[in-house]
């Protein structure tokens, strides 16, 4: 699946702006209210991450 068809299933969570008519377009992307709204979530996903990496002192792999 291509980035443009990810991000149109996550519409509620980022917009989409699109300059220009004809090639080369501009196309910018940003968080919505939602969107932003989920950061804490991802924020203690990211220190829970950390925290793990700290402890074990590597990244951990998950086996195939």
């Amino acid at each position: 699946m291509r980035l443009s068809g990810l991000i149109s299933r996550l519409h509620a969570l980022i917009s989409r702006q699109v300059y220009g008519k004809k090639p080369p377009i501009k196309v910018v992307y940003s968080l919505t209210e939602f969107g932003r709204s989920f950061t804490p979530v991802l924020d203690a996903i990211l220190g829970w991450g950390n925290q793990i990496a700290t402890q074990k002192g590597e990244f951990i792999k998950k086996d195939p």
